[in-house]
Formats: structure tokens, sequence, C-alpha cells
């Protein structure tokens, strides 16, 4: 699977899906960041890694499964040898399973399935404070007319950095893996980033970086699209922006397209 970007067999979404999608429509509500937690991020070549990919409300703190029906894509960067996939359904999330191969860096991934999604006006504000977004997007959303209801398609991407014995070498931490919307080093050091849209670096645009203990910080990448980890964070943590496109015609859907990276700080 190194190298290469797997579907989730039919058979694993048949016998996993069903049984769960009642369970996270009605837990929806408070489900926000998809994201991917290892139960570590640094392993040793050949041991299993548990790897736990979820909507949680507070990283990172597990909350709702993934159905399998809704992950779109699953997949590793990191050797010939490393391998990424599903265990089974847990009660907060995905459970899957990493495996490293060579030493180094393996880059996991996840990308759920495009959905359309109806945000009535009593919680637009709500998503509008938490997805922040471009200043044209959100003077569509107060054009809407009123009562406003907030219709999009949205499409949540994840990425995770895990280390296998050591984190020099392995995988590029400053390749794009082609996510509508991700983050990706600006160096080998990771400890800046930059925000891709569209293979795009994304200037002056709102990012958030949630910590160990839950707090989340709001920052701003540079006009090179770029954010430094601050000093004071250390542990796991996770970044996270929303990028959402007006449509292009009157009562059309707008875009919103949600991204994650987890990683510790060297």
């Amino acid at each position: 699977m190194s190298g290469k970007f797997s579907l989730i067999s039919t058979k694993i979404q048949a016998r996993l899906g069903a049984a769960c999608l009642a369970t996270l429509l009605a837990s929806s509500a408070s489900a926000h960041d998809f994201f991917i937690m290892p139960a570590k991020f640094k392993v040793e070549p050949g041991s299993v890694l548990t790897v736990d990919v979820t909507i949680g409300s507070s990283f990172p703190g597990l909350t709702n499964p993934v159905p399998p029906e809704r992950i779109a894509q699953l997949g590793v960067i990191g050797g010939p040898q490393a391998v990424f996939e599903v265990e089974g359904l847990g009660p907060q999330s995905l459970k899957t399973r990493f495996k490293g191969g060579a030493p180094g860096l393996a880059i996991l991934s996840a990308s759920a399935v495009p959905r359309e999604v109806e945000y009535p006006e009593e919680r637009i504000g709500g998503i509008m404070e938490e997805y922040q977004v471009d200043p044209a997007a959100v003077k569509a959303v107060e054009a809407l007319p009123r009562p406003r209801v907030l219709k999009a398609i949205s499409t949540r991407f994840a990425k995770s950095f895990v280390c296998v014995q050591q984190c020099e070498g392995g995988s590029d931490p400053t390749r794009a893996l082609g996510h509508s919307v991700e983050f990706v080093a600006s160096d080998a050091s990771t400890k800046s980033f930059i925000l891709l849209a569209n293979g795009a670096p994304l200037a002056n645009y709102p990012v958030v970086i949630a910590k160990s203990d839950g707090v989340r910080s709001h920052l701003y990448t540079s006009a090179q699209g770029a954010i430094e980890l601050p000093a004071d964070v250390s542990g796991p943590m996770m970044l996270f922006a929303a990028v959402m496109k007006p449509p292009g015609d009157a009562g059309g859907r707008f875009v919103m397209n949600l991204a994650s990276l987890t990683l510790v700080k060297k």
C-alpha cells in the first residue's frame, strides 16, 4: 500500500457501515473536526499501531465513529511495506491499524465522501464562527435570503505524521497529496507549514491549532501561506482550516472543504 491510496473494501463497508449510521446521525450535532489520531506518534518498524479516524467535537477527544461508507480514501506514504487499513468500528471512531516499514516519516491520510449539508438560520452563526473562512464567503452567506438556509457540499480531508523509529528521512513532509485543502510542511524540520487550496498557498488565511489540552488557538497564514508552530505548543496537536466558496448560481450550494493535520512537534 506504500505510496498509494486504497479504497476500503465493499465487504467491510457492508459489514460495519449500517450498524453505526444511526449513531453518527444521532450525535452529529456536536461533531465537527475530522481527524486521524494515532495511539502514539512514534513506533518501531514492524510494530502495529492503533489509529483512530473520528469526527470529534474537541481534539484530541474521540466523539463519533465514521461509517466506512463515508470514507472515500484511506492511504499511507511510508516505504514499500507500510500498511494503513481498517480493523473495525469502535464506539467513538473507525479503528484502523498502521504498520511502518522503513525508518522515517510516514504520512497517513483519509478523506470523506462529499456530503450535502443544510444549516438553518439558527445554526449558521455557530457554523461561521467555527469554520472561519474568507470574507467573500462570509459576505455571500450574509446575503442569503432570510430566514437563511446555508446549503453546502462538504468534503473533509485528514492527514497525520507518524515517525517510524525516527522522524528523519522517509516520506517528504513537504509533498502535497492532492487534497482540495491540505497542510504541507515548509521544510523537513516540520516546524512551519503551508496551507494549500487546490495546490496553491492560501495567504493571510485563518488557521486553528488545537492542543492536547483541548485549547484552540486562532492564527493567520503569512503572505506566503505559511504558519509557524508556536514555541509554547508541545505534544500532540492538530492544524485545522476550512475553505468555503460561494455558489456560482443563485440558490446553488456553497463548496466547503475542511482539512486537518495531526502531529507532534519535534
